[in-house]
Formats: C-alpha cells, structure tokens, sequence
C-alpha cells in the first residue's frame, strides 16, 4: 500500500505557502528547487513514486530538477547587485578554481560522463548561489522571508509526522529497522534535516513569536525535532542538534553563554547521579553494536563502525593518487570492496575524505580554505557591534554552517546538487558570505536605506512572520 495522499498533502501545503506568503519571484524558485529535493528525499516508493520516475539520469523527476535549477539560475541573473555589497576576492577565486579544478577531472575519470554531469550541476548550483541567494541575503528584509520559508518547512515536514506516529494511525510514516524516519527515506536524512531547520525554529522562538501561545508553539515545535531524532537514533543529527543549539546561543549574548555552561554542568551531573541516564544515552550511541562482545567502550566502537571500516580501507588507495584524485564523483566506486553492506557502500560516508579521493590535495586544499575563510569572516563578524536582530540573523548562518560542517564528516552530500542538505547547508554558506559583504561599522550608509531599517522593528518583525 502507498501513501501518496500523504506526499500530496505535503505539496499541497507548500504550494498554499507559495500562493498565499511568499510574493517574492526568487524565493518562489528557491522554493519550488528545495520543493524537488525535498520530495527525491522522502521515502519515495512508499509515497507511489517509483525507481524509474526518479532514479535514472533522464528520468521525469531527474529532468523537472533540471528544469527548477535552471529556473532558479535565471531568477539569480534578474536579481540586481546591491549597492555597497563587497566582493571577497580570496573567496571567489578559491570557488572558481575548486569548479575548474571538477571539469577538469572528468578528462580522467573512470566514468567521465557521469563525472562531467555532477560538476556541471554543481557548478550550476553554485551559479545559482553565488548570483541569486548571495544578493538577495544581503537585505536583512529578505533574510526574514527566507527564515519564514524554513520555519514553516519545520511544521509541515517533521510535526504532523510525529502525531500521526503517536496517534496510533502510522499512515505514512516510514519506520526503518525499528527506527523513526517520519517523511524521509532514512534515519540519517530526517536527522542532518532536523538539525539543519533547526536555527530557523530557534530564530522564530527568540526573535518573532511574541505571545506566550506563540512561543509555546514554537517550543513544542523544538520538543517535536528532539523526540524525532530520539526516535530515529540517529547519532550525527542529534550531535548536530546540540551544535546547533550551543553555537546559535552563544553567538546571541553573553547570559546565553553563562546558561549553557550551566546546562552543561548540571548535564555532567546528572549522568554521575544517575546511572541509568549514563546507561541510556550509550545505548543510544552504540547503537547496534552495544551488545556486541569485541564492543567494550568508545575506542572500540569507533573501530567496530562500518564507515572506519570503509575510511581504512579506501585511505591507501586514495594517497596513491594524492595529486590527481580520481575524478570528481568518483572516488566512492573505490568503496565497495571494503565493506559488506553494499547499502552503506554506496557513499563514502565522509566529504572531506570523500573530496580527497576525488580532486586529490589540490581539492581538499582549495576546500579547507573556503571554509576556514568563511570560519574566519565569521568570528570578525562576531566581533562588530550591531542590533540584537543582525546578530540573531549571523547566528542562524553560521549555527547551521558549523552543524553541517560537523555532519559532513560522517555524510558524503557535501557536493551533490541533487541532495537537499547540500542546499540547506551551502544556503547557510552563502547567508555568511552576504552577511561578510555588509558589515555595519564599516559599509557605505547606503547598504541599508530608511525605509529597510523601519521594516526591521520586532513588531514589523512579527508581521512578516
């Protein structure tokens, strides 16, 4: 039995969404890309969306993401460049050679056609970041309607889920292995999700809800993403939950700092008292393997995980070619004979190891400059004194930044233009980098006009939200 009235109704609200809260012609075709991704990340067999709508290179659902992202490029190309917006010059150049340095690679890649395919989306993924998202980040106003966006994502896609879980109905919920997936088609995709909506909820908690029903709402909603990555037991999305969490407060202000220190010591403490709660969440980090007997502690779990043993195996044959790489998209065909779940093997399960096999150091050299740059950029802008809501903007970037950051080590979606955690996270990339192009002590005055510094009151805040 499928469960397509459920993918329907999922549709259907964000077309509403679209109709009725979002004017703006370049959300709409931001909307309507993380809409096709969003959907190729469900479970989508049991959603009555078969492998040959989806999976093959031409197939309808592969060639309508096409015709989305070239609709997005062309909404990036109307957008004007903002006056006082600054270039960064390192960091444009390091991004045009790690794309040149792709296209080139598929002249020696084992399989160049599909090689030359993904560096072209990509590159056309980041076309569409780097002349569209970057400019229309840039207005605080937009940055508004952009949380908004993800904010009601979060109510459609993760909450009904649970109460349909809860309620005892089941109906289009995917459970995988005794372990929550809700819409998605497994439990690392709706734990990387949660953690990554999970700034765009904080902001609306903090900043826009302004009676206690509202913010009782949006703290149910929070309630609602830890018991999904609870019930998932995914690992990585609940790290990435508390990363999220963590860097998002101790951005905002100094009182949030002094309380997660305090949470933190009041948590140590708890599981010294109580044993049980020890035993509970190491259950929960050895997941499968706590009853194992060559399973003692942590050391001996990380070597018992099968992407250490996929890491082990590929890492000789990957510094062989340490110059070259394999090719972009490529390297993870290397994986196979490492490990015997051909289902984990189908990725590396790491970018960044993932990026070495493909480009060699070259890659992974140009990469770990764009985001040690953008790291960089971040703590300078930490450091400029601004109004309460820019600093509440910046933490939603870069909380979502880090969390992806720290996801991509155990994920290998890092530069699929197809995956929409690619999206979510290289869209909090881009929100940095137009937040490092104005910075208010030092841009020109006309980077934010009157009526923008009006439109951005708590109570015009809330309006729009």
């Amino acid at each position: 039995m499928t469960a397509a009235p459920v993918l329907l109704a999922v549709l259907a609200a964000f077309f509403w969404l679209f109709r009725t809260k979002f004017k703006d012609r370049f959300l709409r075709a931001f909307g309507l890309f993380f809409l096709i991704l969003l959907v190729y990340s469900s479970n989508k067999e049991y959603y009555g969306i078969s492998t040959s709508l989806s999976e093959s290179t031409f197939s309808p659902m592969s060639l309508l993401r096409w015709g989305l992202m070239f609709f997005l490029i062309w909404q990036a190309t109307r957008l004007d460049k903002p006056k006082g917006f600054r270039n960064d010059i390192l960091l444009s150049t390091s991004a045009i050679l790690l794309l040149g340095l792709m296209l080139v690679s598929c002249l020696y890649a084992e399989d160049p056609f599909y090689s030359l395919m993904s560096s072209v989306s990509f590159s056309l993924f980041v076309m569409a970041l780097m002349m569209g998202l970057v400019y229309y980040l840039y207005s605080s106003v937009n940055c508004l309607q952009f949380f908004k966006f993800h904010y009601y994502t979060a109510w459609i896609v993760l909450a009904p889920f649970i109460v349909l879980l809860f309620s005892g109905i089941g109906y289009g919920v995917t459970i995988l292995m005794g372990q929550y997936a809700g819409f998605f088609g497994n439990q690392n995709m709706i734990g990387a999700f949660s953690a990554m909506i999970t700034p765009y909820v904080l902001f609306h908690w903090r900043v826009v809800a302004e009676t206690k029903r509202d913010k009782w709402l949006d703290a149910a909603l929070l309630f609602t993403i830890f018991l999904g990555l609870w019930l998932s037991r995914s690992r990585n999305g609940a790290l990435c939950f508390l990363i999220v969490i963590v860097t998002y407060f101790f951005i905002v202000s100094m009182q949030s700092r002094l309380a997660i220190m305090t949470v933190g010591v009041l948590v140590i403490t708890g599981f010294l008292v109580f044993p049980p709660l020890k035993t509970d969440l190491m259950s929960f980090i050895r997941k499968g393997t706590d009853k194992s007997a060559s399973v003692t502690d942590l050391s001996s779990q990380f070597a018992e995980e099968r992407r250490y043993e996929m890491w082990s195996g590929v890492w000789p044959k990957f510094w062989k070619q340490k110059l070259t790489g394999y090719g972009f998209a490529q390297s993870h065909l290397l994986v196979y004979e490492f490990t015997e779940d051909k289902e984990v093997g189908r990725s590396l399960h790491n970018s960044y190891l993932e990026m070495f096999g493909d480009l060699g150091l070259p890659g992974f050299l140009l990469l770990a400059l764009l985001l040690f740059r953008v790291g960089f950029k971040s703590l300078s802008i930490l450091t400029l004194p601004v109004e309460p809501l820019e600093r509440h903007i910046t933490a939603v970037f870069i909380s979502g930044f880090v969390a992806g950051s720290v996801n991509a080590f155990f994920e290998s979606w890092m530069f699929s233009a197809g995956n929409l955690l690619t999206l979510m996270y290289w869209g909090s990339f881009t929100g940095i980098v137009a937040r490092m192009a104005w910075q208010p002590g030092q841009a020109p005055s006309t980077a934010r006009t009157p009526a923008m510094q009006a439109e951005m009151q708590y109570p015009a805040i809330r309006a729009q939200n």
